[in-house]
């Protein structure tokens, strides 16, 4: 089996969630046949190294009927494209050349649910408890749903969010192919520990949110109570609002890249993760149980991590329960806290790499089958209802 993956972006495990589940993804997809990266972004050099996973790598062109070459040689069998937006800007392309192709979108998170929360934030200032104070009557919602619709299949990473594509917009259930992030294994280094930690790239907009509230409501608490604890802020891309919180006198580390995240763990009683909008599940907090470290967190932080029964006393979303729950957390930091029963059963690497596999069988087998019945897809593919497709041939003409 010949499979394309179309990237948004390079990956970039050391980055972000995001590059460590594409890197995953990739991973389980070589059990399955040859494998394809192609990416029309630029490289920064934080890439994961694709030939360490025999992984052929392609530099292609938005907007370019080059592309559409590219797909005739390969004659793909099944495409993956990153995002929603890949899918807009490339799935036409496929259907025209590679009809029979199987398409399948990576979706990280639902970026609707995100965007929708944040414009709720923005307006409410409070965060978003339930999904029924969501208003989804917007673009991205119906951008969104089309492509996960016009699709043969998609990747969730969240239980919640298949849910709600279920429950609330109709998706078919055997559309939906579940992988969460899966748990791996982290050296446990032994350093004195003295700090507080954020982990985020910055570039992603829930992060900088959750950093200006660290920096305004939380740590100026924390701080009052604990004079000698330090706050980390570690995340790729720091913005210069970011890197100008960096204050000696006030407790606050900014560190961009780490060349180390086993060694500012080792370091770290407590890690804080105050996310006032967001979706998918948070890498960030699994992370932190990998090095078993503790964390304080809101319900969009512990969104899709099943956390509710062994860990619910860690939620919180008023600053003043959070900043409390943080300091209890750091003074009892000698507690060892063991977390590998819950990564067991919710992000146990093999268990759910072969679920995943045994899913992504069965998809293969029915497509032909499911396609057929599936009239919505169709109804969505006709060309009365590409814009995408008609705006990138102009883009095209108006170029030459």
């Amino acid at each position: 089996m010949k499979i394309l993956v179309i990237g948004k972006v390079w990956p970039e495990p050391s980055s972000s969630a995001a590059g460590k589940r594409m890197q995953q993804l990739l991973t389980l997809l070589k059990c399955r046949g040859e494998v394809h990266f192609a990416c029309a972004n630029q490289l920064t050099g934080n890439e994961i190294d694709f030939s360490q996973l025999e992984i052929s790598t392609h530099t292609i062109e938005l907007n370019s009927d080059s592309f559409d070459g590219f797909l005739t040689e390969l004659k793909p069998d099944v495409v993956v494209f990153d995002r929603f937006i890949t899918e807009e800007q490339y799935s036409w392309r496929v259907m025209e050349k590679c009809p029979d192709a199987i398409r399948i979108i990576n979706t990280e998170d639902l970026h609707f649910l995100r965007k929708t929360r944040q414009q709720f934030v923005k307006k409410q200032d409070v965060i978003p408890t339930k999904i029924d104070q969501l208003d989804f009557h917007n673009d991205d919602t119906m951008r969104e749903l089309a492509s996960i619709l016009r699709s043969d299949y998609s990747i969730m990473i969240s239980q919640v969010e298949m849910d709600l594509l279920v429950d609330t917009f109709g998706v078919k259930r055997e559309q939906l192919l579940y992988l969460p992030l899966l748990s791996e294994e982290k050296q446990h280094l032994k350093d004195e520990k003295d700090g507080l930690l954020f982990v985020g790239n910055v570039l992603h907009e829930p992060n900088l949110d959750a950093i200006r509230i660290l920096r305004k409501e939380i740590w100026p608490r924390i701080r009052k109570q604990l004079p000698q604890a330090k706050l980390r802020i570690v995340g790729a891309y720091p913005t210069q609002e970011v890197l100008q919180m960096n204050s000696v006198k006030e407790g606050i580390e900014v560190i961009a890249h780490p060349k180390s995240l086993e060694e500012i763990y080792a370091k770290t009683k407590v890690s804080l993760v105050p996310l006032r909008f967001g979706a998918g599940v948070k890498g960030k907090i699994i992370e932190a149980m990998e090095f078993g470290v503790p964390f304080v967190t809101t319900t969009i932080g512990a969104e899709g991590l099943q956390l509710e029964n062994q860990f619910g006393d860690w939620i919180h979303n008023d600053w003043e329960s959070f900043t409390q729950k943080s300091i209890e957390l750091f003074k009892n930091s000698d507690t060892a806290f063991s977390f590998s029963e819950h990564l067991a059963e919710f992000h146990d690497k093999e268990v759910f790499s072969n679920q995943f596999l045994l899913q992504f069988d069965h998809a293969v087998e029915m497509n032909q089958s499911n396609r057929k019945s599936n009239f919505i897809a169709q109804v969505l593919q006709h060309h009365s209802l590409m814009s995408t497709r008609y705006l990138s041939k102009w883009i095209i003409e108006k170029n030459k």
